[in-house]
């Protein structure tokens, strides 16, 4: 599989929440590490774990995955939660013979945006509303 075929098959392996499949996608000293929130997975086992555990009720829409000229992999999903937010993922996948060997996320939770910024005055400014792109098959 090409790289963008293993990010596009381990999305979908996690929202049919096959755990097992999707470890297998990632070498056994894979990292996965959170910036916005200072967090750092070590092997593939803790990576698959804290997916597994999460609270349900939420679904991934794959908006794109795309090859970079460096050779790693970048992903965008949209992630609502029932109940909950919608948190966005920017994901840079790095892979090693053909398995992901580390994992940079950049998440971000769907908010209104401050005051300050109301739309009141600001040349260009416009309310966008949700988000419906399409997105990718996960099937």
């Amino acid at each position: 599989m090409t790289g963008v075929e293993v990010v596009h098959r381990l999305w979908a392996l996690f929202q049919a929440r096959r755990w097992l499949d999707a470890k297998r996608l990632f070498t056994p000293d894979a990292v996965c590490t959170w910036w916005a929130t200072g967090e750092r997975l070590s092997g593939a086992e803790a990576i698959i774990h804290v997916n597994a555990v999460y609270p349900e009720g939420w679904e991934i829409h794959l908006i794109e995955v795309n090859a970079l000229a460096d050779g790693r992999v970048h992903s965008i999903i949209r992630v609502p939660i029932a109940g909950g937010p919608t948190v966005y993922a920017n994901s840079l996948f790095t892979l090693r013979d053909g398995l992901i060997a580390s994992l940079d996320e950049y998440w971000s939770t769907v908010e209104a945006p401050p005051a300050w910024r109301d739309g009141t005055g600001l040349p260009g400014w416009l309310r966008l509303a949700p988000d419906t792109r399409g997105v990718v098959p996960l099937a």
